[in-house]
Parts: C-alpha cells; sequence; structure tokens
C-alpha cells in the first residue's frame, strides 16, 4: 500500500495479463415477477433503484448479505448510455410548470449516489466511478475495470451497466485479476 499527495491509500501500480475473472454475477431483471424494491431517499425513477439492486444481487452471490466484511478494495463503475432518464424528467415537468422541484432530486440526478450508498452499505473503499454514453462494449467496459486495478486504485471491480426502459434493464459483474 502506498499514499498519494493527498494521503490516499492506492495499491501500487502493477500490469496484468490476461482477462479479468468474473467472481460473480447479476441481471435485472432475472424473473419475469422482479420488482425494484424501493431504496429510502430516492424518489420518483426507477434508475437508483435499478443500479442498487443489480449491484445487490451480485455482491450477495459472492459475500452473502452486507457489509463484506474483508472485501479487498473495490471500486464501483457504473455505466449508463442513458442515465438516469426517470429523474431528467420529474425535474423537467417540474421546471416546465412551474412547481417546487423536490430537493431529493438534485440529491439523486448524481450518478455517483446510488454508489456512494451502495459503498456505504456494503463498506467498499474503491474509488466511485459513472460513465455516460461512449462506453458501448463490454470490452471497454473491461479495459476501464482493468485501469482502475493497474493504476492501484481497486484490487477488484464492479462494474455495473443500467439502461432505463422500458424495459429497465441492468447487469452487474464482480471482476478481479
Amino acid at each position: 500500500m502506498i499514499t498519494t499527495s493527498d494521503d490516499t491509500p492506492r495499491l501500487a501500480t502493477r500490469e496484468l495479463t490476461g482477462p479479468l475473472r468474473v467472481l460473480a454475477s447479476a441481471a435485472w431483471p432475472e424473473r419475469p415477477d422482479d420488482q425494484l424494491p424501493s431504496i429510502a431517499g430516492f424518489v420518483e425513477s426507477s434508475f437508483n433503484p435499478l443500479v442498487a439492486e443489480t449491484a445487490e444481487r451480485c455482491l450477495r452471490r459472492h459475500y452473502g448479505p452486507p457489509p463484506a466484511l474483508g472485501a479487498p478494495r473495490t471500486a464501483l463503475l457504473l455505466a449508463s448510455p442513458t442515465g438516469d432518464t426517470g429523474t431528467a424528467d420529474a425535474l423537467d415537468r417540474a421546471t416546465t410548470t412551474g412547481r417546487r422541484v423536490a430537493p431529493l432530486l438534485f440529491f439523486q440526478s448524481n450518478p455517483n449516489a446510488v454508489l456512494g450508498h451502495l459503498a456505504a452499505r456494503w463498506q467498499l473503499d474503491g474509488p466511485v466511478v459513472a460513465l455516460g454514453p461512449g462506453f458501448d462494449t463490454e470490452s471497454e467496459l473491461h479495459d476501464q475495470a482493468r485501469l482502475l486495478i493497474e493504476d492501484g486504485d481497486a484490487e477488484q471491480v464492479l462494474l455495473i451497466t443500467a439502461t432505463q426502459g422500458p424495459p429497465d434493464r441492468a447487469t452487474a459483474v464482480l471482476l478481479a485479476p
């Protein structure tokens, strides 16, 4: 473990050989009757519950119930070609009709908010990264995960992809060298 100039702990950099291994995976939906649970503090949009539930399914398959005690430094990497369209639509409706915008919508309009929720709940201590359009293939996303590990920012990466529908779709994979 090394520290940066701002005292942030980092792992030593290293070059990985071979593909990243999938330690666990999950998808949304997995069953025809799947229902997204609500999450306190996230309102009017299915995006954040979609991301959280898919990520949690993946983490539970590898660690059991939260927290992930003893987990290696884990980065959270979210990729969405559309982002949170539900929150964007709610903000648009409020502003075009002159209604007061709910304060929670400002908080949840940041895609890192749900990643912070996951990191706190699971006690994950790696970096949090959200990517928008431009990272469309699995190979490009695995390259981003690989960079987080090679740069010494994480020992493993929880990679989540999410697209609001209809239908809502998401995947999560826990990747390690």
